[in-house]
């Protein structure tokens, strides 16, 4: 399982959900920014960089690697109220997941962006996600309505590396149970959507204004405070592709590791998406 190489016969799917709440308007500390503003930062940077990963000569057409889709849930724009929508620019919110190089092609601004390295300088840089917050946590319905599209997409592509969801969230759950379903269920329904390369792969990370310790992929939940538990159970364990990426980029990963880190702060979030999205393209 999750062996199979990318290429155009066989993208990649990668899916990132990020919370909208009200709380993601707190400060991050030592970053200058809110949770909100590192969050979409940080998406940011993980798209541009699958799109660069996706052109394989200077100057060519980007080639179709990978399907992306980004959902935001709490504050939804369409409605002004509470909810769960599709984030993508414009008429590619309503189709949900799309292929890369049509997402890369229609960014909302290219505008001066922050470093994620607090010594470097800002640079011009496309924008796709919009750091924006209110109303409270709908986690489960959000897993549901993905759900749906990524089952869609594994029909679709039946021997692709499996989809990977890529949860952001600063807060628990507010909407568990959610038509007659707890978070934990929802959870479930969406790792047990699968390609002939396994199950689909369900990755967490908590993000808080506190100081307290960053725990990154750990393989149990002693000593994790709420909601850091449930969302350990809810995290996929670590197929070895992704171990191998923690530990190249000097992380220490223990046997049973889940995909999850608890209390990120802005640099060790930008290395759980890398991690998370470091996928191997062998298409030529």
């Amino acid at each position: 399982m999750y062996a199979q190489e990318l290429s155009r016969r066989n993208p990649g799917c990668i899916i990132f959900l990020i919370d909208r709440s009200d709380s993601m308007k707190a400060a991050w500390v030592g970053s200058g920014m809110t949770l909100a503003q590192g969050a979409a930062l940080a998406i940011n940077k993980i798209l541009l960089e699958l799109g660069i990963k996706s052109t394989k000569e200077a100057g060519s057409a980007m080639r179709n690697y990978f399907y992306t889709g980004c959902y935001g849930y709490g504050l939804s724009t369409r409605t002004g109220g509470e909810g769960v929508e599709s984030i993508l620019p414009g008429d590619l919110a309503t189709r949900g997941i799309v292929p890369l190089p049509e997402l890369a092609t229609a960014p909302i601004a290219i505008r001066e962006q922050p470093s994620v390295d607090p010594m470097a300088s800002p640079s011009m840089a496309p924008v796709w996600v919009e750091p924006l917050h209110g109303h409270r946590t709908p986690m489960c319905e959000a897993f549901a309505l993905v759900g749906a599209h990524v089952y869609e997409w594994a029909a679709a592509f039946t021997n692709s590396f499996p989809p990977i969801i890529i949860n952001l969230t600063d807060g628990m759950v507010t909407d568990s149970p959610f038509q007659g379903a707890d978070l934990a269920t929802w959870a479930s329904r969406l790792q047990s959507v699968q390609t002939s390369d396994g199950p689909a792969l369900l990755l967490n990370i908590f993000l808080s204004p506190s100081k307290a310790p960053i725990v990154s992929y750990p393989a149990t939940a002693q000593g994790l405070p709420e909601p850091g538990p449930a969302l350990f159970a809810i995290s996929s364990p670590l197929p070895q592709p992704m171990i191998n990426n923690a530990r190249a980029a000097g992380i220490s990963v223990a046997e049973g590791a889940r995909g999850f880190v608890f209390n990120a702060d802005l640099a060790t979030l930008v290395k759980f998406l890398e991690i998370g999205t470091r996928v191997t393209v062998r298409d030529v």
